[in-house]
């Protein structure tokens, strides 16, 4: 399971329930821990009592840790300047951010959380980078609420968009604003907490004392009571008209928009504002009303907006009334939707009271299709296959270890010494030369201590060097899975000099990796990958065909996951990255063994695997550096198309590493710090290709013309053109050949 830091722009207690804390609560049930932070303020505080109020609260818990609210949910208040987007204030919200949140972190043990923010400036004030993932859930267009900083916001969501790994959006009208500035950008419409509103239906709720004196028939409304949103001109001239009908109006008023002004329905005597109430009595007041109201405008933020009160009211059994906003445009059978203006709210709300429209059933139905819990396990099955949420979950990551051991470290304190004795006295008698004696030592503190992780990660690195492979596995097994750590696999897979010298001991080590079943897919795959190349060095011909096998076995599997093709994990543990190694090895393994017809049908498989494949849809770093891997796959069909003389399979293959040189040159990948030369690389194989087009379909081949192209394959650096030429003897004529057999 996952860590979430849930960035809100609505404070945890706030009366009014929104997206924020109901997704919080989802993400907890559904397993996850979650720290809420409290919103950072996007406007400047207005004179008042509201605002003073609510900073007088944020003072006062500012300086506290996070506080435990429900199971697997901590809230945490930051120290910033509300509305301090730009200049010095800017500055010091983000440095007081970033250590405040760090500690948090810290405190709850939350070593690689995934963000999940609300906030469309969230870059303004945080590095995205320190995250393992990020969502942007956007569900209002905040920028056009009164008093926001539009042009600020707006240019800050762009970014926003670009910079994280998916965007969640609440309407359709959002969903096509935002899915320009990025590929993966989805509609989830809002929905209910329908076991809570359903309390109105299934359960006998007592009259809610402001409606007990309250004359039937009664219409309510419940929601924030804002200018900007509700039309109120409307709302006068309607309640003017039907006096025989009660309005109750449930909600803070102005709390958004301070120029509401809702004198004129106040003087009416069938109108009563009765103010917020308390999220757990509202079932009680639907339960008790004729018809529930969405009196909405027509505007740039409700034509962007999916009100939270239409499910909320299904849920409770109520017939709806509102305005047909974009929104709620697919749900015109379960509810009356009709323009702002007074005589069609009126006729509307006549044949409600009068039982028409959609039966109960009916309404209940598709309210119980709509739900957080049904919602956020959509949301979760989308991350997963983006490759967002955790490839497996580390046991270790629950209750909060670093925080128990922070208050318990009079009882950890011993262990915790004792350990750094132990390391400091191996690493002594490792300078002595005396490796295996440090070795047995750790090995016995870990007998008596198995969970200490200074430990742990000490004896990683002695048993690799003791070439006791079985015990450093069964160490990175137990690193993984009750700490979530992969360190020093990494460093083997990914830096050599980490590595065993001795060529068949490097052979015994990743054998011994590759057959771990506790240990990442990622991770396993590439232990495959690196054991294929060092028995492709070491020619023995059968360890290669078994070689081949096991990886056809990780290939099937990257090649019918849906999310190999989008996946936003980063280099090492991105997933169409590794198809795209496998594919290079594999075609390197065939190379090795001769089989050309082999060698034809992986170069078939990643050019079918390109045909659907969005270099912009994966993470951006990672779809810059796999570009030598898949262009050197890609050029398999060329070689087919030059053996063949097929002008058609050439162009193929030609316009597809034309898309693969064009996105490497991209501005986007500019700052890369990719060590290799993948554009120069890109330009050299597309400069090769292209001498050849005038060949294809010729009468003879040359087999010098294709040298060049040949070496751009080979990507080992130790091999000259003469060794390079013997791995491709049918596409070199007939007398290299037969001096390649």
């Amino acid at each position: 399971m996952a860590d979430f830091v849930v960035l809100s722009t609505a404070d945890w207690d706030h009366p009014l329930w929104t997206n924020k804390q109901h997704v919080a609560v989802s993400l907890a049930a559904a397993g996850h821990r979650v720290m809420y932070v409290d919103s950072l303020g996007l406007r400047a505080p207005r004179v008042g009592g509201a605002d003073r109020g609510r900073i007088l609260r944020r003072l006062g818990r500012v300086l506290r840790p996070p506080r435990r609210v429900r199971e697997g949910i901590w809230v945490w208040s930051p120290l910033v300047l509300p509305g301090g987007t730009g200049g010095l204030v800017l500055i010091l919200n983000r440095k007081a951010l970033a250590l405040g949140l760090g500690l948090a972190r810290l405190w709850l043990g939350f070593r690689h959380p995934i963000l999940w923010t609300y906030n469309p400036m969230t870059g303004r004030y945080l590095a995205l980078g320190s995250f393992s993932g990020s969502v942007y859930h956007c569900v209002d267009r905040i920028q056009d609420q009164p008093g926001m900083p539009a042009e600020r916001i707006s240019a800050s969501e762009r970014q926003l968009c670009r910079a994280v790994d998916v965007v969640f959006t609440t309407s359709p009208d959002l969903q096509a604003a935002l899915e320009k500035f990025h590929p993966h950008t989805y509609f989830f419409g809002n929905v209910a907490d329908q076991r809570h509103f359903g309390m109105a239906i299934h359960e006998s709720l007592q009259c809610p004392q402001g409606l007990v004196s309250l004359p039937s028939p009664l219409l309510i409304f419940i929601g924030a009571i804002d200018a900007y949103k509700l039309h109120l001109p409307m709302l006068e001239t309607l309640v003017s008209r039907t006096p025989q009908w009660t309005y109750v109006f449930v909600g803070p008023i102005g709390e958004t928009d301070p120029s509401t002004d809702v004198s004129i329905l106040r003087a009416s005597s069938n109108v009563h504002f009765v103010g917020p109430q308390p999220y757990q009595e509202l079932p009680a007041w639907l339960a008790h009303a004729d018809v529930a109201l969405l009196p909405l405008r027509h505007n740039g933020y409700t034509r962007n907006m999916f009100p939270m009160k239409f499910f909320e009211y299904l849920s409770a059994g109520r017939s709806v009334v509102a305005t047909s906003i974009p929104a709620l445009l697919p749900y015109a059978n379960v509810a009356f939707l009709c323009e702002p203006e007074a005589s069609a709210f009126q006729a509307a709300i006549a044949m409600a009271l009068d039982g028409g429209g959609a039966p109960l059933d009916e309404r209940l139905s598709l309210a119980a299709q709509h739900t957080y819990e049904a919602r956020t396990s959509s949301m979760l099955s989308v991350l997963a296959e983006l490759g967002v949420l955790p490839e497996t979950r580390a046991t270790g990551s629950s209750p909060a270890r670093a925080r128990v051991r922070v208050r318990r470290f009079r009882h950890y304190w011993p262990e915790w010494l004792l350990s750094q004795v132990t390391i400091s006295l191996a690493g002594g008698m490792d300078r002595i030369g005396s490796h295996g004696r440090a070795f047995e030592i750790l090995k016995a503190f870990r007998c008596r201590w198995p969970r200490n992780l200074p430990v742990l990660r000490a004896l990683i690195p002695r048993a690799v060097k003791a070439g006791d492979f079985d015990y450093a596995l069964e160490a990175m097994e137990d690193l993984w899975v009750n700490n979530g750590r992969i360190d020093y696999l990494r460093k083997l897979l990914f830096r050599r000099g980490s590595r065993p010298e001795d060529p068949q001991q490097q052979i015994a080590l990743f054998e011994t990796l590759a057959r771990s079943v506790e240990l990442p897919m990622t991770y396993r795959c590439y232990s495959q990958v690196v054991l294929a190349y060092r028995i492709i060095d070491s020619g023995d011909q059968i360890r290669m065909r078994q070689s081949t096998v096991a990886l056809e076995s990780f290939v099937r599997q990257l090649e019918s996951d849906p999310g190999t093709r989008i996946c936003r994990r980063g280099n090492r543990s991105n997933r169409a990255k590794l198809l795209i190694s496998c594919y290079a090895t594999l075609i390197r393994l065939h190379l090795a063994l001769g089989n050309r017809e082999e060698l034809a049908v992986v170069g078939r498989r990643a050019a079918n695997f390109m045909d659907g494949f969005d270099l912009n849809a994966i993470d951006t770093d990672t779809s810059f550096r796999l570009t030598r891997n898949l262009m050197r796959c890609l050029v398999i069909d060329v070689l087919e198309a030059w053996r063949l003389g097929d002008p058609f399979l050439y162009q193929q293959a030609r316009q597809r590493l034309a898309r693969v040189e064009k996105h490497c040159n991209q501005s986007l990948h500019d700052a890369s710090n990719a060590q290799e030369d993948h554009r120069g690389f890109a330009k050299a194989l597309l400069k090769e290709v292209d001498s050849l087009e005038e060949l294809i379909a010729g009468p003879h081949h040359e087999p010098e013309q294709i040298h060049e192209l040949l070496r751009l394959i080979i990507k080992n650096k130790g091999l000259s053109l003469d060794g390079v030429l013997p791995l491709f003897p049918d596409y070199l004529g007939t007398t290299i050949a037969e001096t390649c057999q």
